[in-house]
């Protein structure tokens, strides 16, 4: 009765201080999906995502939901010849959704798919297998010609492989086969890019065989491993990295003081790594996901830790600083638990998943749940430092090579415009110097941004959609 009633306290205490968080969906197996191990990420209307099991055949679904709840749609069935399994995220084109699953296919070791955001027109671009790499795990990226990613097995050395293939299929290039101890083994994560080169982590390998950090070129030549994780400095790296054009930013599932993940920056060298923070269960633990940053904070979850050891939402400052524990996942299951993906914020909320917990018992642990949380800042906390309302628009949008910027109010010195892609990395960043400024993005690809303008007093974001 002592337990019940502790627990019960503590589900109240959480609540309470988290009234920002609301439930927009409970997975419940075959209806919906099950056990959603990735991200979502939206296009302005809608938030796409995938569940790695669930559906008619139990192995998975492509969805799309609306961030009020509503409007939930299943994309479609995976159903082994189609997939199986996808752990990863989605990524858009602007007119095509695109994927990989960890299982399935003609050799049973995944596919790289495409498929339209209304469910129609799937396509099944690749069957991994053999020397092309097998089980891919993390997400894809596009740098408008080419897409990439990375496999977790398979491959010359059976460790996994760095890839690239065109939209419709056709030029694939192994760019990588990962050999171990010299360059890592087995990425569970995606690629970023700067441009030049494509960056990225391996679970396992390198000089203490706990993963490293690597980059290399797009064409596959300057592969140089940035960092050995020993332990002290992390281990097992499960996510991506994330860039703000100086740092990168990452987290790891082991290692640490307390041996439960860390989190890290490194500059693209290889010099000026600096831990920010070791995970200690009270503050979180084992993070299988990665950051995400609107500028000021970084934002994630970790799987584990917190107050019901079931998992939390977090914000740190880039320089480590700030530290604020936002959201304790419990044990009540109502509201999910043990997070496994990374954030997607709008600037007004963040929205995940959590793999396990919800209201649903077609899973023995609950079938997961998606949640937005909503942010302390934007438009009311601005209006309220300047007494004026400021607000800006973006036109035309979709975009293909420049966009305006509409700023009301434009009085405010030192506006600064950044912009990210769906996984949270700094693509873009000026000064605005007047209103209905043309800012040239010819150089990003297609897909969803997010556009933020900030200054000393606010922070307002915006959608934007590359299409071409």
């Amino acid at each position: 009765m002592k337990r019940i009633t502790i627990l019960i306290l503590l589900a109240i205490i959480g609540l309470s201080a988290n009234a920002q968080y609301t439930k927009l969906l409970d997975f419940t197996g075959t209806a919906n999906g099950a056990n959603p191990g990735g991200s979502l990420i939206s296009d302005g209307t809608f938030l796409y995502g995938m569940t790695y099991f669930g559906g008619t055949d139990s192995i998975g679904v492509i969805f799309k939901i609306k961030p009020d709840g509503t409007g939930y749609s299943k994309l479609l069935d995976f159903n082994g010849t189609n997939g199986q399994y996808p752990s990863g995220s989605l990524i858009s084109d602007g007119t095509f959704l695109y994927g990989m699953t960890y299982f399935g296919g003609t050799n049973g070791q995944g596919v790289l798919f495409k498929i339209m955001p209304d469910g129609t027109g799937y396509s099944k671009l690749l069957d991994f297998g053999g020397s092309i790499g097998g089980h891919p795990y993390g997400s894809l990226i596009s740098d408008g010609t080419f897409i990439y990613g990375m496999t977790s097995g398979s491959g010359a050395h059976n460790y996994g492989t760095i890839f690239k293939i065109l939209p419709d299929g056709t030029g694939y290039v192994d760019l990588l086969d990962f050999a171990g101890a010299p360059d890592g083994q087995y990425p569970y994560g995606s690629l970023i890019s700067d441009g030049t080169f494509l960056y990225g982590m391996t679970v396992e390998g390198g000089s203490d065989s706990m993963g490293v950090i690597f980059k290399i070129k797009s064409d596959g030549t300057g592969y140089s491993k940035l960092l050995d994780f020993n332990g002290t400095n992390g281990a097992h790296p499960e996510g991506s990295l994330i860039s703000d054009g100086t740092f990168l930013y990452g987290m790891t599932y082991y290692g640490g003081t307390d041996s439960i993940g860390v989190i890290f920056k490194i500059k693209p060298d290889g010099t000026g790594y600096s831990k920010l923070l070791d995970f200690n269960s009270t503050n979180g633990g084992r993070p299988w996901g990665s950051l995400i940053s609107e500028g000021t904070f970084l934002y994630g979850m970790a799987s584990q830790g917190g107050s019901s050891d079931r998992g939390v939402v977090f914000k740190i400052k880039p320089d480590g600083t700030a530290y604020t524990d936002m959201l304790d996942f419990t044990e009540d299951a109502v509201h999910g638990n043990n997070p496994i993906g990374s954030l997607f914020s709008d600037g007004t909320f963040l929205y995940g998943m959590t793999q396990f917990g919800g209201t649903s018992t077609n899973c023995s642990s609950g079938c997961g749940v998606i949640f937005k949380y909503g942010l302390a800042t934007g438009i009311a906390e601005n209006t309220a430092n300047k007494g004026t309302e400021t607000d800006f628009s973006i036109y035309p949008n979709p975009v293909s090579d420049i966009v305006t910027l509409n700023i009301d109010n434009m009085n405010n010195a030192d506006l600064t415009l950044n912009i990210y892609n769906a996984i949270g990395e700094l693509v873009k960043s000026e000064m605005l110097k007047h209103n209905n400024q043309q800012i040239n993005i010819g150089d990003l690809s297609n897909g969803v941004y997010m556009v933020t303008i900030k200054s000393k007093d606010f922070t307002i974001t915006k959608i934007l959609i590359i299409q071409r």
